[in-house]
This record gives structure tokens, C-alpha cells and sequence, in this order.
């Protein structure tokens, strides 16, 4: 099987980035995530409107308290088939580093100009704001779970002493 010339180097970065190095100070990559959702894009086309054609790519992942959505189409005539394509959906989403795998992947494809248009829309998870009402009542099953608890305990302990 033949490898194209743009996948060839990106499996390589990839591979190099799974390879353990000397101390754990350098497997960490050093970035920072913004504090609230964002959408980064790639490519020539900044709106949904201007895109033309189906995504080629479309894959979700999560880090850090982001759950992100990427959507990429490759320019006509780009060198990676259907499988690269496939393969490389398969490599970011395994990432534990999803974010910054995505951005270095459509960083590299961009630069080769492989890339038209990418999308990148992550939104933070938050919990769901909680009432008064509910704080209260589970604050009320912690509490007699706990004096269920505190019961059993003073009943084995008495079926000991006698």
C-alpha cells in the first residue's frame, strides 16, 4: 500500500508524539484553552454560508471540560484518499489531547495546502445549575444515609459485645 506525501508526514507526527521522551515535564504539551466556548477555523472561508461542498471530515472529542465538534473539508485534488482521511478522523479522536492534536493536524494540512475550510466548536460543560429545592433534598438523603450508616454500625457493634 502506498502512502501519500501529505499522510507520510503527519502519521510520522503523529508517532513521534506517542514515543515517551525523558522526563514527564516534556510528554505534556504547554498551552492554555480559552475559559469559555470558541469556534477556530482554518482554511479561506471564515462563515457557514461561504462553504461549499460536505465535510470530509467530522469527527467530535473532548478535553479538558470541552466536548468539540470538527468539521474540515479538503481542497480538489488534495493527495489523501478516503482511508488517510479515514485514518486521521481515527488518530484525533483517540487523542486524550483532542484539541491540541486537531490544531496541529489542520495547522499542518493548511500549510500544505491541502485544507479548504475547517471548523473547530467547542463548548464548555458546565453543571446544571442547581435550585434551592434540590440542594436541599440531597443534602437530606447524604444525611439519613448517614445516620442508616451510624444505626448498622451500633447494631453490629452491639452484636459483638454480647
Amino acid at each position: 500500500m502506498r502512502m501519500s506525501r501529505i499522510m507520510a508526514p503527519l502519521l510520522a507526527a503523529f508517532v513521534m508524539q506517542l514515543v515517551p521522551t525523558v522526563g514527564a515535564d516534556a510528554q505534556i504539551p504547554m498551552y492554555s484553552l480559552p475559559k469559555q466556548d470558541f469556534i477556530w477555523n482554518w482554511g479561506n472561508v471564515a462563515t457557514e454560508a461561504q462553504r461549499r461542498g460536505m465535510a470530509d471530515i467530522d469527527i467530535s472529542g473532548s478535553e479538558s471540560f470541552f466536548r468539540c465538534d470538527l468539521t474540515a473539508r479538503m481542497r480538489a485534488g488534495n493527495a489523501m484518499s478516503a482511508p488517510d482521511l479515514r485514518e486521521l478522523e481515527l488518530q484525533l479522536s483517540q487523542r486524550l489531547d483532542f484539541i491540541y492534536a486537531v490544531s496541529e493536524a489542520m495547522n499542518l494540512l493548511e500549510a500544505n495546502r491541502e485544507l479548504d475550510w475547517a471548523t473547530l466548536d467547542c463548548k464548555k460543560w458546565e453543571a446544571a445549575p442547581t435550585s434551592e429545592e434540590e440542594k436541599a433534598e440531597r443534602e437530606a438523603e447524604a444525611r439519613d444515609k448517614m445516620l442508616r450508616e451510624l444505626e448498622r454500625r451500633r447494631e453490629r457493634a452491639q452484636r459483638k459485645s454480647d
